[in-house]
């Protein structure tokens, strides 16, 4: 993972956020579209993000330090956290928004203009959103970055498809779009939330994960057994502990040795994403 591109596309992110919001809430101002409103506002909570992406993703790099000895990575999981928070508040507002509307009897249909707002607005979002997958990955907040923008992409054919029948048909289809778009926000919180469950509660990592480390162990000469073997995920790091067996007539500096030729077979097998601490106990057979 390439930390200076990650902090170069989550800067783009937030510029290109920043013009999409603007047209999107220009034009639902102008339209008198409330699907381009919670759209634009979605969009303008992208730039929020964003920013927050990059100063938590900045702070999670830091090297461990004495009261971080295992470093900064669950500093991402918050960062995602803080902005899961921000949309709840922010489409709180909206829903509230477009509850009064309906309440006051069928709108005025929505001005034609809205429909050239959306679709440039549209045509942005699949831009930025493209190059946060492409560009993004390696990073947990990167990657909910990318799948809040790439939901941008959903929200923007939903409210073209709004602001296009609201302006032709009835006010009711850009209110009903706004619902949709309520939903799939909705919906996304849920989901991230139940992603970073896993950061921020110490998860296992995939058994593939497991068996290669004991593979690694089991083949240098000199070990009897393995066991007690267990690891968590966070971030992009796993931190794995193991008991080692070897013969217990074996010196002290020869036991290290075996420790350390492990651990540099299981950081080349998997790419150095791997802090093993080995236990060395005797063997009983």
């Amino acid at each position: 993972m390439d930390a200076e591109r990650v902090k170069r596309v989550l800067i783009f992110s937030s510029v290109g956020n920043a013009a999409i919001s603007f047209l999107k809430i220009f034009g639902g101002i102008v339209s008198g579209s409330t699907a381009l409103l919670a759209d634009g506002s979605d969009s303008m909570l992208n730039v929020a993000s964003a920013a927050v992406s990059y100063c938590y993703y900045s702070r999670s790099l830091k090297p461990p330090d004495d009261r971080h000895p295992y470093g900064h990575t669950r500093f991402e999981a918050y960062g995602s956290i803080v902005i899961l928070l921000l949309m709840a508040v922010t489409f709180s507002f909206i829903g509230f928004t477009a509850l009064d509307r309906f309440s006051h009897g069928e709108p005025e249909k929505v001005s034609p203009i809205g429909v050239a707002f959306a679709v440039l607005s549209l045509l942005l979002n699949l831009g930025v959103s493209s190059l946060l997958r492409a560009y993004g990955r390696g990073s947990q907040i990167a990657l909910t970055e990318s799948r809040h923008t790439s939901l941008d992409v959903a929200e923007g054919v939903t409210t073209l498809a709004g602001v296009t029948l609201g302006s032709t048909v009835s006010a009711y289809f850009d209110l009903a779009a706004t619902v949709v778009i309520l939903g799939i926000v909705a919906f996304f919180i849920y989901g991230t939330l139940r992603e970073l469950q896993g950061q921020i509660i110490d998860t296992s990592p995939p058994p593939e994960i497991l068996r290669a480390i004991e593979e690694e162990a089991l083949k240098v000469r000199g070990v009897r057994g393995v066991h007690s073997l267990r690891a968590r995920v966070a971030g992009d790091k796993i931190y794995a502990d193991l008991h080692l067996e070897v013969d217990p007539r074996l010196p002290v500096d020869e036991a290290h040795e075996l420790c350390d030729h492990i651990e540099r077979a299981v950081s080349a097998r998997l790419g150095g994403r791997v802090d093993l601490t080995i236990h060395v106990e005797p063997s009983s057979g």
